[in-house]
């Protein structure tokens, strides 16, 4: 916290700079305008006049412009009456607050204005031989007020608009934030859908199975109860896994990623429930990513699950992929029954929302709808980058 303490006291002085630079300015051409009275004893309407040039100063932020012009109009009033004295440097202090707060139209017109009052006080109160040397000195100061003016208006919206990108990054970074938190949300649903979903569903299958089979088959009930606990073994690794990179601070393996390797084994597992699962592939995965691998494979795990879960008296599945260079297309499809309130967009819950947003990420297209003879889920992913 000790970086913060000078940025602290800064904010605490702010408030009295900012009265000294208020203050400033005014004081001083009062402290220069009473002196030069004193000096020269001048009437009371000399004063009057200096205190009407001087005190509007302590408005010029409010309002620069009107400031301006009543100094000016004060300024012209005193060369009217054929007097000068240094409360007319009053003006040259309105004219930086019009350059410092307004635009440049307003300020060219007070720096106008004030060059003309120049070449009048310097015709009528400086002597003959000096002219041009009041005219030079005069038209210094009140270039130097205009542009120290247009410096400092410049140099403020430069940071003006330094802060204002900076908030825009922060609320950009905040929404990319929360994207990112969302998608991360989906694919962990998502992956957790996959690996429960599957896993009960095989060993719920398998049990079943295997309580069927017992009196009549017990090897048979014996092999299916052994394959169940192999397949909840398995299950049970992954979600380990899974929530091993929830719990990691270095992001670590996002999560268990399965390849098309690894195909023939999930065949094997549906084929333990009692399906007829004939699997044809054409083409060969080698150029496929590994991502478009683990998205191929969950896509099929998802459809036989849902075989499984859903079709009834299924009794053969075929599975179809062809990997070819600049696709891969997958088809599954059962002879069951659909389960009741399954229409024609495949309103199986969600596995299927799943299944889109893994085919959507390759800018692909899945298909899932009753045919005369059962189900079919088929779609299609387009290699390359994905989006």
């Amino acid at each position: 916290m000790k970086h913060l303490q000078p940025a602290h006291r800064w904010s605490r002085a702010r408030p009295s700079l900012s009265l000294v630079l208020l203050l400033g300015p005014p004081v001083l051409c009062a402290v220069a305008a009473s002196h030069e009275l004193l000096y020269n004893r001048s009437a009371v309407s000399d004063w009057v006049l200096a205190l009407a040039v001087i005190c509007p100063l302590l408005l010029r932020r409010r309002a620069p412009v009107a400031v301006f012009w009543f100094c000016w109009a004060v300024a012209m009033g005193t060369w009217a009456l054929g007097t000068v004295s240094f409360s007319e440097f009053a003006v040259l202090v309105a004219l930086y607050a019009v350059a410092a707060h307004r635009g440049l139209r307003h300020s060219l017109c007070a720096a106008a204005a004030v060059e003309f009052g120049v070449v009048l006080v310097a015709v009528r109160f400086a002597p003959a031989a000096s002219v041009n040397d009041a005219f030079v000195i005069l038209s210094g100061l009140a270039a130097a007020a205009f542009f120290l003016g247009t410096t400092v208006r410049a140099q403020r919206r430069y940071l003006a608009s330094i802060e204002d990108r900076a908030e825009r990054l922060e609320q950009e970074r905040a929404q990319q934030a929360q994207l990112a938190a969302a998608a991360e949300r989906t694919r962990i649903a998502r992956e957790m859908h996959d690996i429960v979903a599957h896993g009960l569903v095989v060993v719920v299958a398998l049990s079943e199975a295997a309580a069927a089979t017992t009196a009549a088959d017990p090897e048979g009930a014996r092999a299916k109860m052994l394959q169940a606990a192999a397949t909840g073994r398995q299950s049970l690794a992954g979600m380990r896994r899974l929530l091993g990179v929830l719990r990691a601070d270095d992001g670590g393996d996002r999560a268990p990623q399965p390849d098309l390797g690894s195909l023939e084994a999930l065949v094997e597992q549906a084929r333990g429930t009692g399906l007829d699962v004939r699997l044809a592939r054409t083409g060969s995965p080698a150029n496929l990513s590994a991502e478009a691998q683990t998205t191929v494979y969950r896509i099929l795990q998802e459809s036989l699950t849902n075989v499984v879960k859903h079709a009834r008296d299924a009794s053969t599945v075929d599975v179809v992929l062809e990997c070819g260079r600049d696709l891969v297309g997958f088809r599954v499809t059962d002879d069951g029954i659909p389960a009741p309130g399954t229409g024609a967009e495949g309103n199986a819950g969600n596995g299927l929302t799943g299944m889109r947003e893994r085919v959507a990420m390759f800018d692909g297209d899945l298909r899932a709808g009753p045919t005369p003879s059962g189900w079919v889920v088929s779609g299609e992913l387009r290699l390359g980058e994905p989006r």
